[in-house]
């Protein structure tokens, strides 16, 4: 093949070109400080960039979710540290009223304090977390005790006389790793609790049978019946599912007993259509939570009722209740509020483990991320030199070996 000047000329400013585009990329490069600044550069490197900002926008929202449940979480504790002082204090007034050194007198006065401790009690139950209640369940917007007030001739003014819970069972949940769901809260009529509570129904359901398949909500789970099922198969399935209560037949009236397994509310909602709650005298048709048939027997008092006794029971100068029924109702609305303060402190501690294993994560990810996009500097303005030199290099070689053109001979 025969070589001419114009073919050297051509390879030369071909050469020339390539060095330029090599020059003018990792320029690019440095100044971004990124290996590939268009996704046809290198298409498995940035695809592997996306899967790894994507992991690591899941990893920083988790940790956000974190720092917001454990922001509720520890203000959901204090809220019962200041509970359980308030307790403390009444705990105390409760055995100094109980001491018969004491005139009716003197106790009336322990009963106007313990009303105000009442007082402070309903407020930390309404505490209110970012203009939303604590220990409301997902029914946040609104207080979720209620309080109607009544004169009692004893005291000789307006005391409380009945504190009713309006949230639901609903858990607020966060989202703290793939699939790991976590509920920051705990429903007022749990944590409020002091007894355990049972209903007794009135009407007879001795000869009762379940028209239709029918699905009931107890305490916040679905138990399903079955068209046909009686009475006592009614029992068997509310005993055999995940429900904190149990079920049985009172023989003698043969009417149905649903009993709680620890200090909470019972919760029971005929739902999709069903009406057998209301067919056998629990339910009334209303809309929970106040939806217990008034015929129905309920027992089982919560924090507050623990205290109104005790309250009563020092202006009515019962000593022997005050002593005995009274101060243990406080000692079991004690029990179970260090109950949930241990189990928001478990959650607590969980949080902070579960951030420190995601901050690490983050650590390692942002570390690959680094190898995976991020240029060597160093590495880069030495190439970048070298390019130079030979661009220089090929320049030179241009001039030496282009030929001058009749047209340098016309000037």
């Amino acid at each position: 093949m025969r070589i001419t000047h114009g073919m050297m000329g051509d390879n030369l400013v071909n050469i020339v070109k390539r060095n330029a585009d090599q020059m003018v990329h990792l320029q690019n490069n440095i100044s971004t400080g990124k290996k590939s600044r268009m996704p046809r550069e290198n298409p498995v490197q940035v695809s592997h960039s996306i899967l790894y900002n994507r992991a690591l926008f899941e990893l920083k929202q988790w940790e956000r979710n974190i720092d917001d449940g454990k922001s509720r979480v520890n203000y959901a504790d204090s809220a019962l540290a200041s509970a359980t002082d308030a307790l403390q204090r009444i705990r105390e007034l409760a055995v100094q009223g109980a001491n018969g050194i004491y005139t009716k007198d003197d106790r009336a006065k322990i009963a106007v304090e313990i009303e105000e401790l009442l007082e402070e009690l309903i407020h930390i139950a309404n505490s209110k977390y970012k203009g939303k209640a604590i220990f409301a369940g997902n029914d946040t917007l609104e207080d979720p005790f209620r309080v109607t007030k009544t004169f009692s001739k004893y005291a000789g003014t307006q005391v409380i006389d009945k504190v009713e819970y309006f949230g639901d069972l609903g858990d607020m949940n966060r989202e703290i790793g793939q699939g790991d769901i976590m509920a920051i809260n705990v429903p007022g009529n749990e944590v409020f609790w002091a007894e355990n509570s049972s209903l007794f129904s009135s009407v007879d359901a001795t000869n009762y049978v379940v028209s239709m398949d029918s699905t009931v909500k107890i305490n916040g789970v679905e138990v399903g019946f079955k068209a046909g099922d009686n009475i006592e198969m009614i029992v068997n399935r509310i005993n055999s599912a995940d429900v904190p209560v149990r079920a049985s037949v009172n023989r003698m009236n043969g009417g149905i007993i649903i009993e709680t397994s620890s200090a909470r509310d019972i919760w029971i909602e005929d739902i999709e259509g069903s009406t057998v709650m209301q067919d056998i005298g629990v339910l009334s048709g209303k809309t929970a939570p106040n939806n217990l048939d008034p015929t129905a027997r309920r027992f089982g008092g919560t924090v507050f009722d623990m205290v109104k006794r005790l309250r009563d029971s020092l202006y009515m100068n019962n000593v022997e209740d005050v002593g005995s029924r009274s101060l243990g109702g406080i000692d079991l609305a004690l029990d179970n509020i260090l109950k949930y303060r241990a189990e928001l402190g478990a959650k607590s501690s969980r949080l902070d483990l579960v951030r420190n294993r995601i901050v690490q994560d983050q650590t390692n990810i942002e570390e690959i991320l680094s190898r995976n996009e991020d240029i060597d500097v160093a590495e880069a303005i030495t190439n970048l030199k070298q390019l130079e030199v030979a661009y220089q290099a090929a320049l030179g070689v241009s001039a030496r070996i282009i030929q001058p053109t009749l047209l340098d001979f016309l000037r």
